[in-house]
C-alpha cells in the first residue's frame, strides 16, 4: 500500500517534566526529514562522546 508523502499526520512529543504534550501537524515528507535529522544528531552526539568532547 503506497503512502502519500503529502498526507498530514499529527506528531506528539511528551517529555518528563513538561506541563503538557507538544503536538504538531506535519506532512509525512516533513516527518521523514525530521527523523533523518534526529538520526544525524544522534550520530554526532555519539561521536562526540567517543572523542570525549561532549
Amino acid at each position: 500500500m503506497p503512502t502519500d508523502p503529502n498526507e498530514i499526520v499529527a506528531v506528539e512529543l511528551d517529555c518528563l517534566h513538561w506541563d503538557r504534550p507538544y503536538t504538531r501537524l506535519l506532512t509525512r515528507r516533513q516527518l521523514g526529514e525530521l527523523l533523518l535529522r534526529f538520526d544525524a544528531l544522534a550520530e554526532e552526539t555519539e561521536a562526540a562522546y567517543e572523542e570525549g568532547t561532549a
